[in-house]
């Protein structure tokens, strides 16, 4: 997807992939694509990674490009895009504006991002916030902090904590004797039959024996509840698929050692289950495929648990686990399913047999993992144009194509749908009343997302 996205030094990632406001919305430690400065957030507009104002950000100094890392929980609650991760403010006109120090959370209003609470007190948590999730009208929070802010004071919540839309409260104190760290911290959430579940790095709950709580927990709102013996080390990500509820992580069997499970589990409503052969290494994430009904993991692992390829991702129908598209050659991070399409985030340089860096897409092409790409066998003239350009392509999947036009801010201009004829297509468009600028032709069949771009004088 374009060029992807870089930094001047440290660890490239891409970490959180959602969709908001029609776009697709990536957060990491990354500081720009192209020439374009993004700081640890941005949005494809269908041709190229845009800005949401001036990002996430450290402004105290000892982190590369002062940039932040947005990517770790992105979600919309009450109308806004909420981004956590690991930064220290988030937009404003300059990086160390007073009025938007928010520390690992903040909110996006659709024109600038904000502290969760109002200044100018500091809002937020006070180390890195690992995941977000709405649940019963709250936004949970998990991660690796003691205390939670905002305009009311301090708030002690290890590990997990709500927040209100006002203020933050405790659900619980979170710790952990998973060797070697001992952290204690919420790292993913789901619900399921109407439960929120709670996954991570702890295995005690509210002073609970080590071992009440291993790995993972369900919350009815009242009360946290053990899912049987739960799982040997930490949970990293949580999905329901097919109406079950499923687990990565670093675990390698049951809490009670007695059941191997390999890096994933299925929960039938009493007892953990392998699922499968499961996969050599750490699941980092999941998500479910609806269009093909599929479950989907990304992580650390490049093999099944029957040694066949699994680079970084792999599917599960139901019955084998399979490689996705050649796989990537590092970890995978983030995953999201959209229409026909799997947006794939994490460290990675190549996908399939494209160079990429830190995104890329899986639609179905057959080649494997894919950039979207321009097209130069996508004729456009008059090139500037004035009143009126005529699109020229080759329809060789006899397939209908949608076609839009897009201004730089990702804006639809126009769009239409273009009935299927084998061979070359042209279509004139009447472009007298657009205003001066670039805009970029798309076209889109069920398996390609092509474009180009022209200049409206």
């Amino acid at each position: 997807m374009d060029n992807g996205v870089t930094k001047m030094a440290g660890i490239v990632t891409v970490s959180g992939i959602t969709f908001y406001q029609g776009k697709i919305t990536i957060g990491g430690n990354f500081k720009k694509s192209n020439t374009t400065i993004l700081n640890g957030i941005g949005q494809w507009n269908g041709f190229q990674w845009q800005p949401m104002g001036i990002g996430v950000w450290w402004g105290s100094g000892g982190v590369a490009d002062s940039v932040g890392n947005g990517g770790f929980g992105l979600t919309e609650y009450n109308g806004k895009l909420f981004s956590a991760g690991i930064f220290e403010g988030a937009g404003g006109s300059s990086i160390n504006d007073p009025l938007h120090f928010a520390v690992d959370i903040a909110k996006w209003d659709g024109t600038d991002w904000f502290p969760i609470s109002p200044p100018p007190l500091p809002s937020g948590v006070n180390s890195t916030c690992s995941d977000i999730y709405v649940y019963k009208n709250n936004l949970y929070l998990g991660g690796f902090f003691g205390n939670a802010f905002d305009s009311s004071g301090n708030n002690a919540c290890a590990g997990i904590a709500k927040w209100n839309d006002t203020i933050f409260s405790a659900v619980g104190q979170l710790a952990g004797n998973f060797l070697p760290f001992g952290y204690n911290a919420a790292l993913a959430f789901t619900e399921y039959n109407s439960k929120l579940i709670a996954g991570g790095y702890f295995t005690s709950i509210d002073g609970s024996p080590y071992g009440t709580y291993s790995g993972i927990a369900s919350w009815n709102d009242t009360i946290w509840s053990p899912l049987n013996t739960g799982l040997n080390d930490a949970v990293f990500a949580l999905a329901v698929f097919n109406g079950e509820l499923y687990a990565g992580g670093k675990f390698t069997a049951t809490g009670d050692n007695l059941t191997p499970l390999n890096h994933i589990a299925k929960w039938d409503g009493t007892q953990w289950l392998p699922v499968g052969e499961g996969l050599n290494d750490t699941v980092l994430a999941l998500c479910v495929d609806s269009l093909n009904n599929k479950l989907i993991a990304g992580g650390k692992f490049t093999q099944t648990g029957l040694s066949q390829p699994a680079k970084h991702i792999a599917e599960w129908d139901g019955i084998n686990w399979q490689e996705v598209g050649g796989g990537t050659n590092d970890d995978v991070w983030a995953l999201f399913a959209k229409d026909s399409c799997l947006y794939v985030g994490g460290m990675f340089t190549q996908a399939g047999t494209v160079t990429v860096s830190c995104i890329a897409v899986w639609g179905g092409n057959p080649v494997g993992i894919n950039e979207i790409s321009q097209n130069s066998e996508i004729i456009i003239y008059p090139n500037p144009a004035t009143n009126q350009i005529t699109i020229k392509f080759e329809n060789q999947s006899q397939q209908n194509y949608f076609l839009e036009i897009k201004n730089v801010l990702g804006q639809t201009i126009y769009s239409e749908t273009i009935k299927a004829v084998s061979g070359n297509q042209s279509k004139n468009i009447n472009v007298s009343e657009f205003s001066n600028g670039i805009y970029f032709v798309q076209l889109q069949s069920n398996n390609t997302i092509v474009s180009k771009k022209f200049i409206k004088e």
